[in-house]
C-alpha cells in the first residue's frame, strides 16, 4: 500500500501563502505617499509592466540604473521600485539605440514591473526628508517650504450605546479621530433611530416587517483622507447592524501639512568641517563621493536644514537662508541654487541624490516586508 506523503509545517505554511499582485504593493506605497499631494507633480508611477502581474520579491534603488535592473533579474517575479523614474515624459518612441530604450527593454525582456515613486515620498511624514533628518541624527524639525496639507473628513455613524466603545476603538486603531498630538478623539450624542426591516433583512434588533425605535448614539469622528477606507472597513467589521447607516462630510479644516524640506537647532554650535565629518560618516560617503559645500562660513553653524534631492519651484537653499540655517544638506544643486549660493550666509552641502533618498529608500524596505512579509515577499535595498 503507497504511503501518504506527509507535508512539513513550513510547506504548509507556504501553499497558504497568497499571491500578491504589483497593484497590492503599489496600493501600500502610495498610502504611504499619497500621489495626490506631490507638489509639484512630476512623472510617477507604474512605468513598465502590468498591475496584475504576481510579485515574489521587491527591489528599492535610488535611479532605475543597469545595475538596479540586474539585481532585480536575480529575483523571481521582481518589482523594482525607484526614487527616481525612467521615464520623464510620455515617449514617442522606444528605440533599442537610445538609454532609456534600452532600459525599458531590459526591463520588458526579463518581466521586470517598475514602479517610479511620487515625489510625495520626499514630504511625507516618515518619507525621504524626514528619514534624511534622521540619519543625522536631528531632533524635532520643521517644514522648509510647506506644500499641501492632506484633506481632512469627518465620519457620523450611528451605534447601540452598548456597542459604541467596540466601534470607536476600531475606528481610532483605523486612523480616525486624530487631532495632533491627541488619539482616540470623538463627540457623541444620544438620540432615537427608527428602522422598518424587509422581508429578507436580518437585523440584530427587532423583528422583519415591524418598524423599531431604538436608543442610538451618533459618533463623530475626524478621518484624513489616505485613512477613510481602512476606518469604514474596521467600523463595519465592528458594528452590529447587518445595515451600517454612516455619513462622510468633507471638511475645509487642513489635515497634515506636507512640506519639503526640514530645519532643525543643533544643540552646540560647530565648525563647518564637524558638519561635514558627521554627514560623511552619517551616510556612508567616502573619499571618492564626500559631500562638498558652496563655501565656508566666518562663523559655527547653530542650525541645520536637509532636503532629500533637488530644489524644485522654489529654492530649498533660499528657503533654508530665510529661516537662518547654518547649512542645508541636499541630494543635488539646481542652476538656481548655485546662482543664489554666494548670496547667502546658508552653506549648500551636496550629498548627491542617491546617498540623500537612501535612508528613506531603507526604511521603505522595513515597512513593505513587515507588511507583506507573510505572503514571503523578498524585499531588498540596492545602493
Amino acid at each position: 500500500m503507497a504511503r501518504r506523503r506527509l507535508d512539513l509545517p513550513e510547506e504548509r505554511t507556504r501553499r497558504r501563502r497568497r499571491s500578491v499582485t504589483v497593484a497590492e504593493i503599489v496600493e501600500f506605497l502610495e498610502y504611504l505617499a499619497p500621489p495626490s499631494l506631490a507638489s509639484p507633480s512630476t512623472p510617477y508611477g507604474l512605468q513598465v509592466g502590468t498591475a496584475l502581474a504576481p510579485v515574489k520579491s521587491v527591489v528599492l534603488s535610488p535611479l532605475p540604473s543597469y545595475h538596479a535592473i540586474s539585481c532585480a533579474a536575480a529575483y523571481k517575479a521582481a518589482l523594482l521600485v525607484t526614487a527616481a523614474p525612467l521615464l520623464m515624459a510620455p515617449a514617442e518612441s522606444l528605440r533599442w539605440d537610445d538609454p532609456i530604450g534600452a532600459k525599458a527593454a531590459h526591463l520588458t525582456q526579463r518581466q521586470i514591473s517598475l514602479y517610479a515613486l511620487a515625489n510625495s515620498n520626499a514630504s511625507a511624514p516618515g518619507g525621504f526628508d524626514d528619514s534624511l533628518a534622521d540619519r543625522l541624527g536631528l531632533g524635532t524639525t520643521g517644514v522648509l517650504i510647506p506644500t499641501v496639507a492632506e484633506g481632512q473628513l469627518k465620519l457620523v455613524v450611528f451605534v447601540p450605546p452598548q456597542d459604541l466603545a467596540r466601534v470607536r476603538k476600531a475606528a481610532a486603531e483605523a486612523g480616525a479621530g486624530v487631532i495632533g498630538a491627541y488619539t482616540h478623539c470623538s463627540f457623541r450624542t444620544l438620540g432615537k433611530g427608527t428602522f422598518l426591516p424587509g422581508a429578507e433583512a436580518n437585523p440584530a434588533i427587532g423583528k422583519a416587517g415591524r418598524l423599531e425605535e431604538v436608543e442610538e448614539a451618533r459618533l463623530e469622528m475626524l478621518v484624513p483622507d489616505r485613512d477613510l477606507s481602512g476606518v469604514l472597513t474596521a467600523v463595519l467589521e465592528a458594528h452590529p447592524y447587518e445595515e451600517v447607516a454612516y455619513d462622510i462630510y468633507p471638511l475645509r479644516n487642513p489635515g497634515i501639512v506636507y512640506g519639503r524640506g526640514r530645519i532643525s537647532e543643533l544643540p552646540l554650535q560647530v565648525s563647518l568641517d564637524t558638519v561635514l565629518a558627521q554627514v560623511n560618516d552619517a551616510l556612508g560617503l567616502g573619499p571618492d563621493n564626500q559631500a562638498r559645500c558652496s563655501h565656508r562660513p566666518g562663523t559655527p553653524i547653530g542650525s541645520l536644514a536637509v532636503a532629500s534631492g533637488t530644489s524644485a519651484k522654489e529654492s530649498l537653499l533660499w528657503a533654508a537662508h530665510r529661516l537662518e540655517a547654518g547649512a542645508i544638506v541636499m541630494g543635488g544643486v539646481t542652476l538656481t541654487d548655485q546662482m543664489l549660493a554666494d548670496s547667502t550666509t546658508t552653506v549648500l552641502i551636496d550629498v548627491g541624490f542617491a546617498p540623500s533618498v537612501a535612508p528613506g529608500l531603507q526604511r521603505l524596505v522595513t515597512q513593505v516586508r513587515d507588511t507583506f512579509d507573510a505572503d514571503g515577499i523578498q524585499v531588498v535595498y540596492v545602493p
